[in-house]
């Protein structure tokens, strides 16, 4: 068995850097930012960093500029990893470098205006949260344009799915006919590749069985795309829509314009500011969009957990458990009715998990009280056990893996270089 992560030495090492960071830019900093009436390219620069970096630059950052000029400057937090790490080329990074760039220069013209739609109370209350707003929409509207339509994305993900199925479901068969043939040996080979973890030890049958069950969760997956497609992560590609709802959003938690569909309204006015924002395009139409968002279930489910979101409520974790309680089963019950040609593995699952949404409503509604509720309310104590309880969760070896990093006192940033060099020296060798 793969010994446990020492506490003390977790809670010292983890997530710590070999060699200091940058100072982070502070909440002042992009306060006083923000409160200026004009904004230069490195104030937006200043902010940008503030936002994604908010800890500070660490080894990585040096790394990544080794490997693409001002990539610290430019990239997100999840491409300059990429870069690191090898999983993304010099080129693709140099792509979304540049991107990003183009993306900085817009704002320092157009942030000024973009922010007047907005109190100063709203703009004070979350410095950083209306900036990352607008740097997600920014993501968000680039991975729109980049996916297909939704009739398209529906159409593929049901011929996936329907290959899932079939091929789980054909692989439990297939083995299950020559389960005899080799059941013992492949105990005993998955005893030696896999280490010890805790729990009942599993063979052949449970495979079997799993994919079985794989199966009847594909198929299950097939009809729900055609009741809740957004469950399939099926979300289209209406740019402008994207733009509308962050807008939307943005308003709702910020005391900004309120959505009406008159052309040229404030809110209107928002929206096509921050749509010549993200994508470069002035003086585009966006009534078409507004209207269809206003008309949307979008809109009226964040309306919902608008007016629900009471911060003095101890018990807001376990309303929100109860209404996703309560929305599976529905989604589940819809399936049966809507689908009756279902496998009787398909049936059995969807009956099962109605059954278990229904015990974790109940026993979310007679959880005692008062509870905590947000991260600040906790001691550090409770912070590092909540921490240690998510590691304990790894599987053995990546635990071991972990632990071994402790011990030598590496961060996440230095492992991800050496990860990198590994690739990038494998390729050099291949090619």
């Amino acid at each position: 068995m793969v010994n446990p992560i020492d506490r003390a030495r977790f809670l010292e090492r983890f997530g710590e850097s070999s060699s200091e960071p940058q100072a982070p830019i502070e909440a002042t900093d992009i306060v006083r930012i923000l409160a200026s009436e004009r904004f230069t390219f490195e104030d937006v620069k200043t902010l940008m960093r503030g936002v994604r970096y908010h800890r500070g630059h660490d080894e990585k950052f040096e790394y990544a500029n080794s490997l693409l000029a001002e990539a610290s400057d430019y990239l997100r937090p999840y491409e300059l990893r990429a870069l690191v790490r090898a999983d993304m080329t010099e080129e693709e990074a140099g792509a979304y470098l540049q991107r990003d760039k183009a993306f900085f220069h817009r704002l320092a013209n157009l942030l000024p205006s973009i922010l007047r739609f907005f109190s100063k109370e709203g703009r004070l209350r979350n410095p950083r949260g209306i900036v990352w707003a607008i740097d997600d929409c920014h993501n968000d509207f680039h991975f729109t344009v980049s996916s297909s339509r939704r009739d398209r994305q529906i159409r593929e993900a049901k011929e996936r799915l329907t290959l899932a199925a079939r091929v789980a479901l054909e692989s439990a068969l297939t083995l299950e006919a020559a389960k005899k043939h080799f059941q013992y040996e492949f105990d005993r080979y998955r005893e030696v590749y896999y280490r010890p973890a805790p729990g009942p030890a599993r063979f052949l049958g449970d495979l079997i069985d799993e994919l079985r069950m794989c199966a009847g969760v594909a198929e299950i997956a097939h009809a729900t795309v055609d009741i809740e497609s957004k469950r399939a992560w099926i979300f289209g590609n209406d740019e402008r829509r994207t733009v509308v709802e962050e807008a939307y959003r943005m308003c709702s938690e910020r005391d900004g314009p309120k959505l009406v569909t008159t052309p040229g309204s404030d809110f209107a006015t928002l929206c096509s500011l921050l749509f010549e924002a993200v994508s470069g395009k002035s003086d585009e139409g966006l009534a078409g969009a507004i209207n269809r968002y206003a008309r949307s279930d979008a809109r009226k489910d964040w309306d919902r957990s608008g007016e629900e979101d009471d911060p003095n409520d101890n018990f807001l974790t376990e309303k929100a458990e109860m209404a996703n309680a309560l929305g599976a089963i529905e989604l589940c019950k819809s399936v049966l009715q809507k689908k009756p040609d279902l496998s009787k593995m398909a049936i059995e699952l969807l009956h099962a998990r109605i059954k278990k949404e229904e015990q974790r409503h109940e026993e979310a509604r007679t959880r005692y009280g008062p509870r905590q509720v947000y991260f600040h309310q906790m001691n550090k104590e409770q912070v590092n056990n909540m921490f240690l309880e998510a590691i304990n969760r790894f599987k053995p070896e990546q635990i071991e893996e972990l632990d071994d990093a402790i011990l030598r006192g590496e961060s996440w940033a230095a492992r991800d270089i050496e990860h990198g060099r590994r690739v990038r020296l494998a390729r050099e060798k291949s090619s």
